[in-house]
This record gives C-alpha cells, structure tokens and sequence, in this order.
C-alpha cells in the first residue's frame, strides 16, 4: 500500500496540515528542472470581515508540482497553515 498521500494535520492554533512529498524529496526524486512550486497567502472568510487589516489573519499555501513529460503538471505536495486548514486537507 502506498501511504505518499495520506493528510496529515496537526491541530494547533492555526491548524498545520501537509500531504505528499516536500520540495526537497520531489527535487531529489525529479529534478530541479522538473519542480515547480507555488506560494500563496490569503486572507481567509473567518477573518475577512474584520475591519483593521491588522486583524485579518493570513493563511499560506506551498504547492509542490512535477513537471510531465509533456508539460502538464502534476500536484505531488501540498503544505499549509491557517484557520480551517485541517478541514481543508
């Protein structure tokens, strides 16, 4: 059985959940050339309605990607942290 995509979720306060590989193990098992990974921070529903933007708690997200042979990629991690993250994963 393969357990490469099974979640993981600490349930601390801002939750913290990862699934798949990290860069470092999908740039030794592919590449450097063929990992691409994206970074987004976002200001999640919770807290958007605040009024101070002091107030509105971020979220980030690391999408670790394998470049195909044909140029499609493919999602093999994923990482993030903030509120409803451990429902999210």
């Amino acid at each position: 059985m393969c357990y490469e995509n099974i979640p993981t979720v600490i349930f601390s306060h801002p939750p913290i959940g990862s699934i798949g590989l990290t860069e470092d193990a999908a740039i030794k098992k592919w590449g450097t050339e063929n990992i691409k990974t994206y970074r987004s921070t976002f200001v999640n529903m919770f807290y958007s309605p605040a009024k101070s933007d002091d107030l509105k708690l971020k979220s980030l997200f690391k999408i670790i990607c394998h470049i195909e042979e044909d140029g499609t990629e493919r999602v093999v991690g994923v990482f993030a942290i903030g509120k409803g993250v451990d429902e999210m994963m």
